[in-house]
């Protein structure tokens, strides 16, 4: 499978995806990783990266009444490589959150009811955009399409590495995240040494 993309570079796409749309976002402050920003009509908006084409909602605890952590704004700005993990060209789509948070219980309910070999701890439950996923939550390309920015986006040059060296910091970083995951340390102990004449 393809390289990822950085969310930085998928945030930076989505940005400019909302600004070709006419509803430039304003950054919000915001507590831990929430991506939180105000359009000129004062609506909010939460943005979401993905690599792959679905997109994640983490509830707080298993039951149906569970709070998402989607909630808290007007729409969800959702912002995917378009081909998965591959550089080019991004999809995003601005979701109501309403409608996003009723499709994510309504398909774990239906998850829920076919009995699933489960211990009852389901915090993640996931909307996929491609029709070959799971059937109660799939093909949410063509459910969502009213709500997807019309955008030539390209993060090809942003996310891959240029002939100048251009975006070495970023890949070394990267390249140290994956290292410590495999190697179940903290990302500090991972330390990369590029000899650039040979």
């Amino acid at each position: 499978m393809s390289e990822r993309i950085e969310s930085g570079t998928l945030v930076e796409a989505g940005l400019a995806a909302m600004s070709r749309a006419g509803k430039p976002l304003t950054k919000l402050p915001s507590k831990g990783r929430a991506m939180l920003y105000a359009m000129s009509n004062g609506e909010t908006v939460r943005m979401r990266t993905c690599n792959d084409h679905l997109l994640i909602v983490v509830a707080d605890r298993p039951s149906a009444e569970a709070k998402l952590n989607i909630e808290g704004t007007d729409w969800l700005l959702l912002v995917m490589p378009e081909v998965e993990r591959s550089a080019g060209k991004i999809v995003a789509y601005l979701l109501p959150v309403s409608e996003v948070d009723a499709e994510a219980r309504r398909t774990h309910r239906e998850w829920l009811s076919t009995d699933p070999n489960t211990k009852g701890q389901n915090t993640t439950w996931n909307l996929w955009f491609r029709k070959d996923a799971p059937g109660k939550a799939n093909d949410y390309a063509t459910k969502w399409a009213r709500y997807k920015l019309d955008s030539a986006v390209d993060v090809t040059d942003r996310a891959a590495p240029t002939q100048s060296g251009g975006n070495v910091k970023a890949e070394v970083e990267e390249s140290r995240k994956r290292i410590a995951a495999a190697a179940g340390v903290p990302v500090e102990a991972v330390k990369i040494t590029i000899n650039f004449e040979g």
